[in-house]
């Protein structure tokens, strides 16, 4: 009688433990499953004001790259679109990752094969922009802290705590009124007018970071939205290669130098 009872014993533990491995493990595949459906809803949410960011911003570095658009820094009635503008696509850009990793911090941590490929991106992107580069790569850097500051300052809240993006007219009047705001976008109003002196002397080198980040974004709007790219008028989407680039296009050829600039791609 002693042994079956054991054995009963026995019998009703291990039952035991494999009714709770089995609720752990329903447990943890449904909370993975509902994360994973929420940063789904996240990324159709935000896909397409940063994909049109991410358009709009790598647009304006081919134009400042291979379009002549420094052409137009001392220009009076242009140069404000040269300057603010810029300043404001890059904060536009910032200001629609910064809210993108508010919303979605577990992103990181996702297993899905697209917010993997989109964090990675975003990483790549974010790094690009921070890097020291070699010399004479100076403009456009900007560190991770300035980069999250500038995404913060351009983001606005609508009632009930819905975020979005400051427009280009709201950022104009503050931008020439705000020397605090202004501040953060210092580094960039300085670099057109380096960009467009080593133009001046066709110094190529200085434009090299505008080439790589202008690569990563067109990635990045290709994951987010292809189509984009395909309804336009253009075959070509990348502007001729830089040193190190790490794009989809130019790991295979790293520390290729700048190609010829005659590549055609959408205006800015």
């Amino acid at each position: 009688m002693e042994i079956v009872s054991i054995i009963i014993a026995v019998v009703s533990l291990i039952g035991s433990l494999v009714a709770a491995g089995f609720t752990g493990w329903i447990s943890y595949y449904m909370d993975r499953a509902k994360q994973r459906s929420v940063a789904k809803a996240l990324i159709r949410k935000y896909r397409d004001p940063l994909a049109l960011a991410a358009y709009d911003l790598q647009s304006r570095l081919w134009g400042l790259v291979q379009q002549g658009l420094l052409g137009h820094h001392d220009e009076e009635d242009r140069k404000d679109l040269v300057y603010v503008y810029t300043a404001f696509l890059v904060g536009q850009y910032l200001s629609w990752t910064y809210i993108l990793r508010r919303q979605a911090q577990f992103l990181n941590f996702s297993t899905d094969k697209t917010n993997t490929q989109l964090n990675s991106i975003l990483n790549t992107i974010a790094d690009e922009f921070a890097r020291g580069g070699r010399e004479g790569e100076r403009s456009f850097q900007l560190w991770r802290g300035q980069q999250m500051a500038i995404g913060e300052t351009m983001t606005m809240a609508q009632e009930g705590g819905q975020l979005y993006c400051m427009g280009f007219a709201a950022f104009t009047s503050k931008y020439n009124s705000d020397a605090d705001f202004k501040m953060w976008f210092r580094s960039i109003e300085r670099d057109i007018g380096y960009l467009a002196e080593a133009s001046q002397r066709d110094d190529a080198t200085a434009n090299y970071r505008l080439r790589r980040l202008q690569h990563l974004l067109v990635d990045l709007v290709m994951l987010l939205d292809p189509d984009r790219f395909a309804a336009g008028p253009f075959k070509e989407k990348k502007v001729g290669s830089a040193h190190s680039c790490r794009c989809e296009g130019c790991r295979v050829t790293v520390g290729k130098p700048a190609s010829d600039p005659s590549t055609k791609l959408p205006g800015p």
